[in-house]
């Protein structure tokens, strides 16, 4: 753990990599050509109002590539640039559960095999596309992987904003997913994201206290930002949406962290789209900046993450 992330706020994703695997860990994402219930018309059409084309997609991958082609052609661009030492295979586009349990081990077991310096497994996925079949296979990882880990798109515990969002699921299928989860000992992310349309402060910060609650391992916060061609970007550019300005967002997430449970471990604070294809805000690229200014904030506060989780008290 270097002396930077042992003096931040919050616990950073990668200190606790570094502590748990011993090594420079860096995550390779991969499309496998997976799409999702709300989009396919088995639940809903359209998507996530807030999601693009490529699903969430950092576009570090191809995928008319092969899961292996995928990690071998990204290990080496992230191996220089990151200077690390061994790597995730992270499903990360679309939902990567949602299929049958056979072609799930086959895309699964290819990502294990590509490289000797894979040593784990992230899946990307939501709530409502998990069963007891499907978290066993995951799980079943842990016999050959250092580390395996499954993220749930849960945004928020209001189910009148999923509602909103198209989400077209609920906190109670999260909560069902989440048992689970817990019962096979799975390492686990909860993304959320703020400033969600109709959400006050006090609906957010519900949502962060009910995490710390269920005492999740881990949580990726994404600020609302509106992508080309996704119903968001077409609500911002008919006024019918604003982004929140940056000292806005700082003052939000920061009081976001005080309510997580201090050893929930934080795997970003700034979550956003390729720069390239993001609509607004348009600050948010500034990542550096941005988590310069969230450290900054705390330390004017005299606060950290946990200083206000209420399970503590």
């Amino acid at each position: 753990m270097t002396t930077t992330e042992t003096q931040k706020p919050y616990r950073p994703y990668s200190a606790y990599l570094k502590e748990k695997l011993g090594y420079k860990t860096y995550k390779l994402t991969l499309d496998a050509g997976f799409t999702c219930p709300n989009r396919d018309g088995t639940k809903a059409y359209g998507g996530c109002t807030f999601c693009d084309q490529t699903g969430s997609s950092s576009r570090a991958q191809d995928r008319r590539d092969s899961i292996t082609e995928q990690l071998l052609k990204n290990m080496e661009k992230q191996r220089k640039r990151f200077k690390a030492d061994k790597f995730i295979a992270y499903f990360q586009s679309f939902t990567n559960t949602y299929d049958s349990v056979c072609r799930l081990k086959a895309l699964y077991d290819e990502a294990c095999a590509a490289h000797e310096d894979i040593i784990g497994l992230a899946i990307s996925t939501r709530p409502d596309c998990v069963d007891e079949e499907k978290i066993a296979l995951i799980a079943s990882y842990k016999e050959r992987m250092q580390y395996v880990s499954v993220e749930y798109g849960l945004q928020t515990i209001h189910n009148r904003t999923l509602d909103l969002l198209n989400r077209a699921e609920t906190f109670e299928d999260f909560l069902t997913a989440y048992e689970l989860t817990r019962q096979y000992e799975l390492d686990h992310c909860i993304h959320v994201i703020l400033d969600l349309p109709g959400e006050s402060w006090e609906d957010q910060m519900q949502t962060a206290d009910k995490l710390a609650e269920l005492r999740v391992n881990g949580v990726k916060i994404h600020l609302l930002c509106a992508m080309e061609k996704t119903p968001l970007a077409a609500q911002y550019l008919r006024g019918e949406w604003n982004p929140l300005d940056q000292e806005a967002y700082v003052s939000l997430i920061c009081d976001f962290i005080e309510r997580l449970h201090p050893e929930c471990v934080i795997h970003r604070v700034a979550g956003n789209g390729h720069h390239q294809h993001v609509v607004a805000p348009l600050w948010l690229q500034r990542k550096l900046e941005l988590m310069n200014e969230i450290d900054a904030e705390f330390a004017r506060r005299g606060t950290r993450q946990g200083a206000k989780c209420r399970v503590l008290r």
